[in-house]
Formats: structure tokens, C-alpha cells, sequence
């Protein structure tokens, strides 16, 4: 008899690559290399299985005798290693494919839905590995709270929101819109980011605001060639720091005012 953690594994590589099928059919080789720029068998395989735990561990039964009822929205936040050289047309693509996997899955499983089944893969540049978040439509029927929750923890943090409004060079204003249940801001020297600086001393993703649940405003540095400090004070790797208004961020040459949180 074959082993039961092979069969799986089996299921797993080729789940994975049916998908990596589907997007080298769907994209331009520009945008779906098979080289460092995409996502590898073993990544995809690790994500579906990933978002499948999060299906099984997030199961609720409505009532005695009817289908279970499973979350129908999920985001899956990969770190900034794995994203870095990742184009936004090509996370969208991958996104599109786990929800037609995802469905299948589900509907298979002949578990109910509460709304239409959606996956987000998307960035957290402050994550050690990748999470997956799932939770339920607003209209979730049997789920009185509608609370998400991760595959690997419960999220407890409240939500929190805020727009950071920058003073850059020549008194222009940058404003950027934080969620604590969003991707963090970038800024840098290339289209993406939140905020685009075309200055040689500034990286390509040189740093990244978000905001906590708290309400905190935190910057971070993301590798960058020449530092990203706060009052003079350069951030450490894997630092994120507290901004308040008035205090000045510089990345390279180029310095910004925090003028405020609105």
C-alpha cells in the first residue's frame, strides 16, 4: 500500500504543476518565466496546501445534517524574498489560478460558501514566512461574528486604519493610505511602489511603511544599498520603527517630513 504522507505529497506536485501549466498558457513568457521571476513547483505546491489547511482548520457546521460551511476569502501574504523580483500582472495571475483551485477543491469536498470564493496573494515585508489568512463573506450564514482567522493562528488584532501624508523635497506632498489588514506601502526607485523616487542614492524597494493594529505607523528598511534612518538614526535589519508627526525620514539622499496621520 502507498504511503500516505507520498500519496499526498504526490497530490500536492501535481496540483502544483497544473497550475504553473496554466499560467505559462495564460501569460506572456515576460511575465511567467520559469527562471528566478516565478514562483517554483515546490512554492506553489506549499501555498495550495497552505490554503487547504486553512479550509479544514476554519470549518464550521451551520447546523446538525447540513454542509459544512467553508471561508470563501483568502490572502495569502508571501514574504518579501520571495516577491521581490515578482511583477504585480504576475502575483495577480497566481491569485486567479489558487481561486480556480481553491473552488475545485471546496466543491469537491461538497462543503457550502457564503459568498463567492476569492484568493489574494499579496506582500507582508515584515513576515518570516508566508501566511494565510481565511475568513468568511459579511453575509456568512451560521456565523454570528464573521471573524477571521489564519491557518496557522487566530488574528486577534483589531483593524486599523490611516493615511501618512510625507513632505518630500520641494515642499511636495506624498499621501499614503495604511491598513493593518492590507500590504505595507513601498517606497523606491521603481513603478510599484506606493511612492516613486527616481534618485540614484534611493534602492529599487528601499523601504516600506504599514500600520499596526494598534494604530502604530512603523517604517522599515528593505535591504536597502544606502540605509533608511529616522531623526539621523539608521534602522537595523528587520527593524521597524515607530513614526510620529514630525519626525524625518531619509532614504539615501532624499529626506521626508512625517507632516501627518489623517
Amino acid at each position: 500500500m502507498a504511503d500516505k504522507s507520498e500519496s499526498a505529497l504526490d497530490k500536492a506536485e501535481d496540483v502544483a504543476r497544473r497550475i504553473l501549466e496554466r499560467l505559462g498558457s495564460k501569460l506572456e513568457s515576460k511575465l511567467a518565466p520559469s527562471g528566478p521571476d516565478a514562483l517554483g513547483a515546490r512554492q506553489i505546491s506549499d501555498l495550495t496546501t497552505r490554503v487547504e489547511r486553512a479550509i479544514e482548520s476554519n470549518l464550521q457546521q451551520p447546523e446538525a445534517g447540513a454542509a459544512r460551511l467553508a471561508p470563501n476569502r483568502f490572502r495569502v501574504l508571501l514574504t518579501y524574498e520571495e516577491t521581490s523580483s515578482l511583477t504585480a500582472e504576475y502575483m495577480e495571475a497566481v491569485s486567479k489560478e489558487l481561486t480556480s483551485t481553491v473552488h475545485e477543491y471546496i466543491n469537491n469536498r461538497r462543503y457550502k460558501t457564503s459568498g463567492p470564493i476569492v484568493v489574494e496573494v499579496g506582500r507582508d515585508v515584515f513576515a518570516k514566512t508566508t501566511l494565510v489568512k481565511a475568513e468568511f463573506s459579511a453575509n456568512a450564514e451560521g456565523s454570528s461574528d464573521n471573524q477571521a482567522a489564519t491557518a496557522d493562528q487566530p488574528s486577534s488584532q483589531s483593524t486599523a486604519s490611516a493615511t501618512i501624508i510625507l513632505q518630500g523635497p520641494d515642499d511636495h506632498e506624498h499621501r499614503i493610505a495604511l491598513a493593518s489588514n492590507g500590504s505595507p506601502a513601498c517606497i523606491g526607485r521603481v513603478a510599484g511602489n506606493a511612492v516613486r523616487i527616481e534618485d540614484p542614492s534611493i534602492s529599487r524597494i528601499h523601504c516600506s511603511l504599514a500600520i499596526r493594529g494598534s494604530g502604530e505607523v512603523v517604517v522599515a528598511d528593505l535591504e536597502s544599498a544606502n540605509g533608511t534612518f529616522v531623526n539621523d538614526a539608521r534602522l537595523e535589519a528587520n527593524e521597524a520603527r515607530k513614526l510620529t508627526p514630525g519626525d524625518v525620514i531619509r532614504l539615501g539622499d532624499v529626506a521626508f517630513t512625517v507632516a501627518k496621520f489623517v
